[in-house]
């Protein structure tokens, strides 16, 4: 299995170059083909009246599609000295709604992830995406210089989309070195933390299981300290968990994983 189709946001913020060197990586690493996805939020440059009326901002529109071309040219040129194929994608839309809309036929999106404890938009992005889509989000801190997958935890909980994001880390599993399934013990499994580790046998990936007692911990602050006890490149996760977590929608779990871990975190919903 591999990822071939590769999406990556575009835009003009300084986070933008993590992501874009992580889609390289990504499209080096399995011989795959890098989308730069550029909303065009045209809502942005609709003006309301006190009457209740709207009109378009011409000007503000055609300034900033200015920008997006500069961008473009400028990428473009830096693109030329890499051996990875790639193209643009503009769609018109909220930062969201542009990629959700791109990432129908994608193997995966990469977004960026919000600063340790600075809570920003990044993060409403990402929860937007992955909760809105089908397309597993790769979310990576803006200081990653590069994506590595050589050791890969898998948080699981028995959920569906614990399970989906497994599925669609395969690709990084299967070249992992280290893979290891980390379950913090709550409440009798239906579907145990041994099923995940069989499945991955059959991909020839051998996998180390971990269960964690949670005592008086959060589940949440006791699957940090397993990720920062064992300290892997990659974490894997379902989003949203309507399993023994009990997340309220990107809540819990997942929204507190996303803001303290930082290091990069496969998303499936």
């Amino acid at each position: 299995m591999t990822m071939k189709s590769i999406m990556v946001h575009a835009g003009s913020d300084s986070a933008f170059e993590s992501r874009m060197q992580a889609g390289l990586d990504l499209a080096r690493r399995f011989d795959g083909h890098m989308s730069l996805i550029l909303p065009r939020p045209t809502q942005d440059y609709v003006a309301f009246d006190m009457f209740g009326g709207a009109h378009f901002i011409a000007e503000a529109f055609d300034a900033a599609e200015k920008e997006r071309a500069k961008l473009c040219a400028r990428i473009d040129e830096r693109l030329k000295a890499e051996d990875v194929p790639w193209d643009w994608q503009l769609f018109d839309g909220t930062t969201s709604d542009a990629l959700i809309n791109a990432g129908r036929l994608a193997d995966i999106l990469i977004m960026s992830l919000d600063e340790a404890g600075a809570p920003g938009i990044a993060r409403t992005w990402v929860s937007d995406v992955v909760t809105g889509s089908r397309t597993p989000v790769l979310a990576i801190p803006a200081s990653c210089k590069q994506i590595s997958f050589d050791r890969v935890m898998i948080a699981y909980d028995g959920g569906f989309e614990a399970a989906n994001a497994v599925r669609a880390a395969l690709p990084m599993l299967m070249a992992a070195t280290q893979v290891r399934i980390s379950e913090v013990e709550t409440l009798p499994e239906e579907f145990p933390v041994t099923d995940v580790a069989s499945y991955l046998s059959r991909h020839g990936i051998n996998a180390e299981i971990a269960v964690a007692a949670k005592g008086d911990q959060s589940v949440e602050e006791r699957l940090l300290a397993e990720a920062n006890a064992w300290r892997p490149d990659l974490l894997v996760m379902g989003a949203y968990s309507h399993g023994r977590w009990r997340e309220t929608l990107f809540g819990g779990v997942t929204k507190f994983m996303l803001g303290e871990l930082g290091i990069p975190v496969l998303l499936a919903h």
